[in-house]
C-alpha cells in the first residue's frame, strides 16, 4: 500500500509526465523552469497564517469540583499570519510569535510544501494566548497533512490550501484544545474548564475546514 504522501506525487508526476510528453518538457514561465515534475523557482515564504473550524465534542467541568460533561460544539482557530523564516531546500517555513501583543507563548508554526509546491505537505501550529477577556487563558494544538492547492493557481499571492467536510478528520494527526478561567479556584492547565481529549473528538462534519494562507 501507498501513503499518502507516495500516492499523491505518484498522480502529479503521471500528470506533469503527461504535458511533458505533449510539450516537450519545456520551461516554465509562471515558475521557474519546468523539470518534468522538479521543484519551482517561486520567491521564499515570507509569512503564512491558518484557520480551522472543527465540529467536537467537548469535555467541560462547569465547577472544579463537579463530574466531567460532554456536549457537541465547535473550534474556531484563527492564526494571522505570521513572519518567519523558509528555508528553500528543504520547503519548510517557520515562526514563533511569543510576547506578541495579546499575550502568546509556547508558539510554533511550522509548514512544509511538497516539491512542486501543489499541496501541503504538513502543518504544525501551536499556541498559549493568556487573559482573554481579562480571565481566560487557551492552548490550541493542530497537526495536520495533504493540504490541496483549492485553487490551483501558482501565481496566486497568497496562495491558498484547503480541505473541508468530512475529509478534514482523516487528514488531522493532532489536535489540542483547552481553555480554563479563575485559576485562583483551582482550574488551570492539568485541570482546564473545557478541553477535548484527542482526534477522536472530532465529529465529521461538512462545516470542518482547514484553510492556509502562504505569502511571499
Amino acid at each position: 500500500m501507498l501513503s499518502g504522501c507516495t500516492f499523491l506525487d505518484g498522480i502529479i508526476d503521471a500528470i506533469t509526465g503527461a504535458i511533458d510528453s505533449i510539450t516537450g518538457g519545456g520551461t516554465g514561465t509562471g515558475g521557474g523552469t519546468g523539470t518534468g515534475g522538479g521543484t519551482t523557482t517561486s520567491g521564499p515564504i515570507t509569512s503564512v497564517g491558518i484557520t480551522y473550524h472543527l465540529d467536537a465534542t467537548i469535555s467541560e467541568k462547569v465547577m472544579p469540583t463537579y463530574p466531567v460533561s460532554t456536549k457537541e460544539g465547535s473550534i474556531v482557530t484563527v492564526i494571522e499570519p505570521k513572519s518567519g523564516s523558509y528555508d528553500a531546500q528543504s520547503r519548510v517555513f517557520t515562526a514563533e510569535w511569543n510576547n506578541q501583543v495579546g499575550n502568546y507563548s509556547n508558539t510554533r508554526l511550522e509548514l512544509q510544501l511538497n516539491e512542486t509546491e501543489e499541496y501541503v505537505e504538513y502543518i504544525y501550529v501551536r499556541q498559549t494566548q493568556s487573559n482573554v477577556w481579562f480571565a481566560w487563558t487557551f492552548v490550541n494544538e493542530i497537526r495536520a497533512i495533504h493540504i490541496l492547492d483549492r485553487y490551483g493557481s501558482a501565481t496566486d499571492n497568497p496562495r491558498t490550501y484547503e480541505v473541508d467536510g468530512v475529509q478534514v478528520q482523516d487528514i488531522v494527526e493532532l489536535i489540542t484544545y483547552k481553555a480554563w478561567a479563575r485559576e485562583s479556584e483551582g482550574y488551570g492547565a492539568s485541570n482546564p474548564i473545557e478541553w477535548i481529549n484527542s482526534k477522536a473528538d472530532i465529529i465529521p462534519s461538512l462545516n470542518n475546514k482547514i484553510t492556509i494562507t502562504v505569502y511571499r
